[in-house]
């Protein structure tokens, strides 16, 4: 398996598409700027909008996240993830998306919440 790392260019603070399941087995695609590698099998979003995607993982923790360069090189993840309202993922949030007082392109000053994916495989794509 290709190592998280070698992808950091393409994730940390970069766009990523995240794919989860409604409970009624339809598909939701929603896109997250806030990202960042944490630990060597993990990735933190910061929510600042996903509604959908929030709900669908309550029912069904598997996602596909898909990251890319310029030229459409980059890397399927594959893993669980789990929502946190508070604590120290929505924390680390709040420091690093937010710090300096930044603010989301939909206006918000800090994250609804932290979503942590634990990675289960990883695919590169060319």
């Amino acid at each position: 398996m290709p190592e998280i790392a070698q992808y950091e260019s393409i994730i940390n603070n970069k766009p990523i598409h995240i794919a989860t399941v409604t409970p009624d087995n339809r598909p939701n695609l929603a896109v997250a700027s806030d990202v960042q590698i944490y630990e060597n099998d993990r990735i933190i979003i910061s929510v600042n909008e996903m509604a959908h995607t929030q709900e669908n993982l309550r029912h069904n923790p598997e996602v596909v996240l898909t990251a890319f360069d310029k030229d459409w090189k980059g890397v399927r993840i594959f893993g669980r993830a789990k929502f946190y309202a508070n604590g120290k993922y929505y924390d680390f949030c709040e420091k690093t998306f937010f710090g300096n007082g930044e603010v989301s392109p939909f206006g918000a000053t800090k994250p609804k919440g932290a979503i942590l994916v634990k990675i289960d495989r990883l695919e590169s794509y060319v």
